[in-house]
Order: C-alpha cells, then sequence, then structure tokens
C-alpha cells in the first residue's frame, strides 16, 4: 500500500504571533485614538485686518452643535467663551436635530451665552425641518429664542454697532438651488452699505455657486462638519451635499472681495466619527489696518 503524505498546518513562533497581536493592537489603539480626539473640543483663532475698524472686535462663531453637550448644561462650552471675552456672537445653525424635539439644549446654552454678548442665531436645515413640519414636529424655536432675548436673522441685512464701528450682518442662509431674483435683490441692497459687512450662511455651497464675488469684507458658514474625516494638507473627504472633497468643509478661504470661514462645527449627527477633525469653537479678532 502506497504511502500517504500527511501535510500539518504550518505553525507559526510564539515571535510571529506576539508580532501580529502588537501591530493589530497598535491599530485599534490608534483608531480609538483618533475617534476619541475627534470628540475633545478646540478653540481656533483667525485674524482679519479692515480699514472700516477702529481698534478690535472679537467675534465667537458656534455651528452644527446638534445638541451637543460639553459637560453638564454646556459648562465647557460657555467657559471657554468667558475666557475669549466676545463682542459678538454668531450662530450659523443645526444647533439642533430635526429628529429630537428637545430644544433645551440650545435655549439653555443661549442664555447663558448672550450674558457675554449679543448673540445673533440664522437658521440652519435641521431648525428649518423642526420649525416646518419637516421633521413631523412643528416648534417654534424661533420665537423661544427671540423670547429669550436671541436675536434671529431669516433674510437680508441687519447693522449692529460695536463701540464705534458698525457692522452690517447679511443673512443668506439657504442652499443654492434656493437662491433667487428676490435674493439677488437683496445681495445687491447689502451690497450698498459701507460699514463692515458680514454674510452668514449655513452653507458653504452658496458661496461656491452663489455669493463667491459679492462684495462683503467676512463671511462665516459650517454645515460640512468639516468633511468628517480630514486629511492633513488636503481637507475634508465627504459631505453628502457635494460628495468627495467639498469645497469649502473647513478653514479660512479668500474669495472675490471677501474673506470666507467655514466652521467644522461642535457636534455630529452621523455615525461616522470624526477622525483628524476635532469640534472647534472658532474666534476671530477683526482688527484695524495699518
Amino acid at each position: 500500500m502506497a504511502k500517504q503524505s500527511i501535510k500539518g498546518r504550518k505553525k507559526h513562533s510564539p515571535v510571529a504571533r506576539r508580532t501580529a497581536f502588537l501591530v493589530f493592537f497598535l491599530l485599534v489603539c490608534g483608531l480609538g485614538y483618533f475617534i476619541l480626539s475627534g470628540r475633545k473640543l478646540e478653540t481656533t483663532h483667525y485674524t482679519i485686518s479692515s480699514e472700516k475698524i477702529t481698534g478690535t472686535i472679537r467675534i465667537a462663531v458656534f455651528s452644527d452643535l446638534h445638541n451637543h453637550q460639553y459637560g453638564i448644561h454646556n459648562q465647557e462650552l460657555v467657559r471657554r467663551t468667558q475666557q475669549e471675552q466676545p463682542d459678538l456672537i454668531l450662530m450659523l445653525g443645526d444647533m439642533v436635530n430635526d429628529d429630537d424635539p428637545d430644544i433645551g439644549v440650545v435655549t439653555a446654552l443661549c442664555a447663558e451665552l448672550k450674558k457675554i454678548a449679543p448673540v445673533y442665531y440664522i437658521l440652519g436645515n435641521h431648525e428649518a425641518n423642526l420649525m416646518y413640519l419637516k421633521s413631523g414636529y412643528q416648534i417654534p424655536l424661533d420665537a423661544y429664542l427671540i423670547q429669550d432675548g436671541i436675536s434671529v436673522l431669516y433674510q437680508g441685512e441687519t447693522d449692529v454697532k460695536i463701540g464705534e464701528n458698525m457692522i452690517a450682518l447679511g443673512a443668506f442662509s439657504m442652499p443654492e438651488k434656493e437662491y433667487s431674483e428676490e435674493t439677488e435683490q437683496e445681495k445687491a441692497d447689502f451690497e450698498k452699505s459701507n460699514a463692515f459687512k458680514i454674510v452668514l450662511s449655513h452653507y458653504p455651497s452658496v458661496f461656491s455657486r452663489c455669493l463667491w464675488d459679492a462684495d462683503f469684507d467676512l463671511a462665516f458658514a459650517g454645515h460640512y462638519h468639516g468633511g468628517q474625516i480630514r486629511i492633513p494638507g488636503i481637507g475634508g473627504i465627504y459631505h453628502k451635499d457635494e460628495g468627495l472633497f467639498p469645497k469649502y468643509s473647513g478653514g479660512l478661504y479668500k474669495l472675490g472681495r471677501g474673506t470666507l470661514i467655514v466652521s467644522r462645527g461642535l457636534g455630529d449627527h452621523t455615525i461616522v466619527p470624526r477622525i483628524w477633525n476635532r469640534p472647534e469653537l472658532v474666534i476671530v479678532d477683526v482688527v484695524q489696518k495699518d
């Protein structure tokens, strides 16, 4: 009878097994670190100079909180804002979630922030969905905010005086598909102002398609959450509105005649974790140009 050769399974040495386990362990730890660090709040500072400004105006910018809390009742977020001593606080929308009727997080936060500086709030898509039944709820968030002394801006210009400086806030918080002839007229009226002009929009895409060459000094937007996952030196990877590598995913951008700052936001409303993309409180100093 012919002998049958029996091949045994190849055995890995103890050193190879330990090495494989170590590599796996380091990969898991690295991924865990990036996910956890993506939840840690940071403060991002910018400085803009203008001949229209006397002295310095400090602006704190909040966007896309999505009902997240930094400490009990957002004490950490309030504390950081107090430390920065802003003259003006701007909220760019999506501070709530459209699938959660509880608006107590944002109203409580606004109540604390208005003790620090005047608060101006524009609506994002989540606020609009909550307020206009698109989510199954009809919650008059704007009415509650106004009742609490928060200025809610819908569309067009609002003038604000800070010290000796006149600031024109232009609210254009619509996606580019809703940009209309009426909006174009409001933009033309806003551009006539001689004040330091700040444009507020929840949507960055409105700048790439509708407001790129508008006559303003400074603009703010949010919505893209920094692209959720960021590649250093390149930017955000994805947002459903624009797909891969959205043009203005987070940071400072020079447009035709003005400067756009896009916040990476303070919270999330997605299962994809932030990686290389910490949530941020944006602080901007507008200083007198020599």
